[in-house]
């Protein structure tokens, strides 16, 4: 109580030009202590909600993308480990010496040096549909144009 009196009492010895120059000080800093704490972040909320609805909707596409990829994969017939050992190594061989590829049970082990960025992705794609694969580890290093590195696919398991 001793505050608000002591407020008062100061308020009260200025003259009424200088009450209303704090009173007006007084109600701009409380607009501005209301608009810092409810207004402004509504504000910047409603101003991106747009971006972030076109980056939902982009990352909405490429999940149904996903999924319509993923029951293409799924509805593929299943192949047999051995047919898949065979796709690994014609692929192994048709990148030529760049390319060593070695088996240990229902895992391949493919090891690159000097691949180009077009015969990755191309190896990446025939591993992951002809021989349906399905990639553990991936090691890459990028030396110039050129890419180094390992991957080692789960083949499938069984025959069909």
């Amino acid at each position: 109580m001793k505050a608000v009196q002591a407020w008062q009492n100061f308020i009260n010895q200025r003259s009424p030009r200088e009450q209303q120059a704090i009173h007006l000080a007084l109600g701009f800093l409380v607009v501005v202590a209301l608009w810092q704490i409810a207004v402004a972040p509504a504000w910047q909320v409603w101003r991106d909600s747009q971006t972030q609805l076109d980056t939902l909707a982009q990352q909405h596409a490429d999940m149904l993308a996903l999924q319509q990829q993923a029951k293409q994969m799924q509805a593929q017939p299943r192949i047999s480990t051995e047919t898949s050992t065979q796709a690994l190594l014609s692929l192994c061989a048709g990148l030529g010496d760049k390319v060593k590829c070695s088996r240990q049970a229902l895992r391949m082990t493919v090891d690159f040096k000097g691949l180009g960025p077009q015969a990755v992705v191309k190896a990446w794609a025939q591993a992951r549909n002809q021989a349906q694969a399905v990639v553990l580890e991936t090691h890459l290093q990028r030396q110039g144009e050129l890419w180094n590195g390992q991957w080692v696919w789960a083949l499938p398991e069984g025959t069909p």
